[in-house]
């Protein structure tokens, strides 16, 4: 598992700028029948992920896509009914440009950095039944 988690880190960047995220998210969001991480504690998962991560050469400004991605695909490898959101904050002295987090979250419980203001949620993928949610949390 090790390994995966240090391949799929390293291949989100590459993929993130040539695939549109929606496409991005049905690939990353696998089978629910499909767990080959099955019995795996969603702990030991956060924390591999937080140690590939630990120090990104890559998407330095978007680091919470990548670990939320990342985190995202290997909960839901184990089974786990994992939540990935994205929110973006209100306006705020630059307004040229979009300011946004990507958080990962299981029964409502953060597992990696939530927003630390409040924020404007965009999208949610994941929730039981709704393999991948576009804006407004409807899916597709």
């Amino acid at each position: 598992m090790r390994g995966h988690v240090w391949l799929l880190a390293t291949l989100i960047p590459l993929l993130e700028k040539f695939i549109p995220l929606k496409w991005l998210l049905r690939l990353l969001t696998p089978p629910s029948r499909f767990k080959p991480y099955a019995g795996t504690s969603p702990e030991e998962i956060s924390r591999l992920v937080a140690h590939r991560l630990c120090e990104p050469r890559n998407m330095r400004r978007r680091a919470c896509l990548r670990q939320g991605l990342t985190l995202f695909h290997f909960l839901k490898l184990a089974g786990w009914p994992a939540v990935l959101r994205i929110g973006v904050f209100s306006p705020g002295l630059d307004n040229r440009r979009m300011h946004a987090h990507c958080w990962v979250t299981l029964n409502d419980v953060p597992l990696s950095p939530p927003p630390e203001q409040p924020v404007a949620t965009l999208l949610t993928c994941g929730i039981p039944d709704e393999p991948v949610a576009t804006a407004g949390g409807r899916s597709k």
